[in-house]
């Protein structure tokens, strides 16, 4: 039995993180490609990856707690 926090069991806190850092991937991604000068591009892009790296951590975690 998964264990309740103010936020809800561990897996509804993972997936509202999931969800979460989806939303981010997807307002960096768009800002990168909107906007034109390249100082924001390159920083918005390093964004997008950093974004990717935690989704597939949460994901990870997701699969495991799934797994039991």
């Amino acid at each position: 039995m998964e264990q309740m926090s103010e936020w809800g069991t561990p897996m509804q806190i993972l997936e509202e993180a999931l969800k979460r850092e989806q939303a981010a991937y997807k307002f960096y991604a768009s800002v990168r490609d909107q906007v034109k000068m390249p100082l924001v591009r390159e920083l918005a892009e390093q964004l997008c990856e950093e974004e990717r790296r935690h989704v597939r951590m949460i994901e990870k975690q997701i699969a495991k707690l799934r797994l039991g």
